[in-house]
């Protein structure tokens, strides 16, 4: 066994390919757009809170993979409140239930992350329903 091929199989980059971050930005645009300053636009979808949540860590964390991206993955509790139109205590508990299922890290206090390894799971189980509302 060559230990430099099995080396390279075995430890993978997480960077996400070209064609990945294709496919996710292509499943994030009917519901939201990242403004080049970081902002979160809600812009179609029938979304509970947490979907809404989750849709704001996954969206900045893609931007923030794109090349000539200044854009932090990371995203405080009153930012997705004012993304989602959710109060910052119900956000920072939906924030909270992300982490719990390791959708997402918090980095700090009041500031999360997705995790890259979760986004095709969840982007792929979206409403195929763009009519923007909000569940409770």
């Amino acid at each position: 066994m060559d230990l430099n091929k099995l080396t390279e199989q075995f430890l993978v980059d997480d960077e996400a390919t070209p064609e990945k971050l294709g496919e996710w930005i292509q499943k994030l645009l009917p519901y939201c757009v990242v403004r080049k300053n970081g902002t979160v636009d809600m812009v179609g979808g029938k979304l509970s809170g947490k979907e809404l949540v989750k849709l704001v860590l996954s969206a900045r964390l893609v931007a923030s993979k794109l090349k000539e991206s200044s854009i932090n993955s990371e995203v405080t509790a009153e930012e997705i409140a004012a993304y989602t139109g959710l109060p910052k205590n119900q956000a920072a508990a939906r924030a909270k239930e992300a982490v719990d299922e390791r959708f997402a890290q918090r980095s700090a206090r009041g500031s999360y992350k997705a995790t890259q390894h979760k986004l095709n799971d969840f982007l792929g189980g979206l409403p195929k329903s763009v009519d923007f509302k909000r569940e409770s």
